[in-house]
């Protein structure tokens, strides 16, 4: 029995695993990258929320938000930095504290007809404090 071609078939196989976790390391980088973006605009929105403060508070010496405009101005802040389709921002604003929670769409890329997209979704809160 000879051994003659069995090296082609062999090297096809790691070819292919080679190829195929190259694209592993690719997407793993792009969700980490979607996932940097969508908590930097969490925090982005959380801040923005948390600067606004009750005017009637300030001036009686306490440090409190007007949650309506909180919510308004964390979602707003929120998607307007780095903007990208699909993205959404909810706010949740109490006196003391307000949350934003930034959901956006992850399309895979090289592994596309392996794995389906998935959303990312990040939460950030922020507090009023005195400096």
């Amino acid at each position: 029995m000879s051994d003659r071609g069995t090296v082609l078939p062999v090297l096809a196989l790691v070819m292919v695993g080679g190829a195929l976790a190259v694209a592993l390391a690719v997407e793993v980088g792009r969700c980490g990258s979607a996932w940097r973006e969508a908590s930097y605009a969490a925090d982005a929105g959380a801040e923005a929320g948390a600067a606004t403060l009750d005017p009637e508070a300030v001036y009686a010496g306490r440090v409190r938000l007007d949650p309506a405009e909180a919510e308004e101005a964390a979602t707003a802040a929120a998607l307007a930095v780095r903007p990208r389709v699909g993205r959404r921002a909810a706010a949740a604003a109490t006196a003391t504290r307000v949350c934003v929670t930034v959901t956006q769409p992850f399309p895979p890329g090289l592994l596309t007809p392996f794995v389906h997209g998935r959303p990312i979704a990040v939460s950030a809160c922020a507090s009023p404090e005195r400096g």
